[in-house]
């Protein structure tokens, strides 16, 4: 570990690389390894850099992935909500779309109806079942 200042007079090891190094390797020792090679290599540069630099590179871009991801997605959602019920002008279009929305959610509604008329059959053969078991339990005593 090179202790002393390097040519510019700063101090190449500095407080924050050692916590960075001692975090690293206390998380995960293939990070600490992986951080003494970068520090090692950084300092053989004609131009090293800080560490605070990296992070704060990092961070900004990050930050601007975050943003057009975001600005994507507003792109993408803000479309479909605002055309959803939006008039198109067309009167006949818009009394057959909204006709179409009303078999759609009449059609909804009787596949709901089905699936509980079904869990009701099973929740009655599953009674039945039992009530054979039992009188199968009760012919073998």
């Amino acid at each position: 570990m090179n202790t002393s200042p390097n040519a510019s007079g700063q101090w190449r090891w500095k407080p924050v690389d050692i916590i960075v190094m001692i975090v690293a390797f206390v998380l995960f020792w293939p990070l600490g390894l992986v951080f003494i090679a970068w520090k090692i290599w950084n300092d053989r540069q004609p131009n090293p850099t800080d560490l605070a630099v990296v992070f704060q590179q990092i961070g900004d871009r990050i930050v601007r992935l975050a943003e057009a991801a975001s600005e994507e997605l507003r792109r993408l959602f803000g479309q479909v909500s605002t055309n959803a019920n939006r008039e198109t002008g067309n009167a006949e279009f818009d009394a057959y779309v909204r006709r179409r929305e009303a078999e759609i959610a009449a059609e909804k509604r009787a596949l709901d109806e089905e699936v509980t008329a079904f869990r009701e059959f099973l929740a009655r053969d599953h009674e039945a079942a039992r009530d054979a078991y039992e009188r199968f339990r009760r012919s073998r005593r």
